[in-house]
């Protein structure tokens, strides 16, 4: 039997049905937005599912870190290279494990805030996440940046290991593999998910085992009859 908890206030109502974020999605999926209820069950599961998120972030974030922390001591004798950009290349990789402390840092605040704040009332734990949301979303922009910090001193060190052209090579691989992974993200996780099913849709999907061109095509239509709970 679902733990049904009722949402008196109404400003907390709007609050619930209000935003885009993978915080609002699955806040709003724990809502009955008929009866103004939310299960405290499938809260409770949304929350673990945040923490499992963020543990995640905080292993990159601090196996990044790794990474840049050995790439630093390992040149012992930076103060004797006399090329800039050799020395700018190991400024990016300096910064870039600051940046991937700091990601694991807010990591681990927005883990030790979730653990205790479910055990709030469900109004103090609503407000509290959509007064946070900033700080949630940060992590990604985090990730993004510690990807560039730490993808553009490769980017300018493969020169001392590889000819110029196999250098340019590499150097235009690493744009167009980042570009896509950035857009793989922002389309599946960020963009609003909408479809129309069809039988061509249906025919096209056993054709081609997948519904890869089906929701390509549904991203081109002005009416959706298959969207998000949350962007009905």
């Amino acid at each position: 039997m679902s733990n049904m908890i009722d949402i008196t206030n109404d400003n907390l109502n709007k609050l619930i049905v209000l935003g885009d974020t993978y915080f609002d999605i699955l806040l709003f999926n724990c809502y009955n937005k008929l009866s103004k209820q939310i299960d405290k069950d499938k809260l409770d599961k949304a929350l673990d599912d945040f923490i499992n998120v963020y543990k995640d972030l905080f292993d990159l974030g601090l196996s990044i870190s790794g990474y840049q922390f050995v790439g630093i001591i390992l040149e012992s004798n930076l103060s004797l290279t006399k090329e800039l950009d050799i020395r700018i290349a190991y400024f990016f990789l300096s910064v870039g494990f600051l940046f991937s402390m700091f990601q694991v840092f807010i990591c681990y605040v927005i883990m030790e805030y979730l653990r205790y704040i479910r055990e709030e009332s469900i109004e103090f734990l609503i407000i509290g996440i959509n007064r946070y949301k900033f700080m949630f979303k940060s992590v990604d922009f985090l990730f993004y940046l510690n990807c560039i910090l730490f993808i553009i001193p490769i980017n300018i060190l493969i020169y001392d290991s590889l000819d110029e052209y196999f250098g340019i090579i590499f150097n235009c691989l690493s744009t167009i593999i980042y570009s896509v992974g950035v857009y793989i993200h922002y389309k599946v996780m960020m963009r609003k998910q909408k479809y129309n099913l069809n039988q061509k849709h249906i025919k096209t999907a056993k054709k081609n085992h997948n519904m890869v061109k089906c929701v390509d095509e549904c991203f081109n239509n002005k009416e959706y009859s298959i969207c998000r709970k949350i962007y009905k």
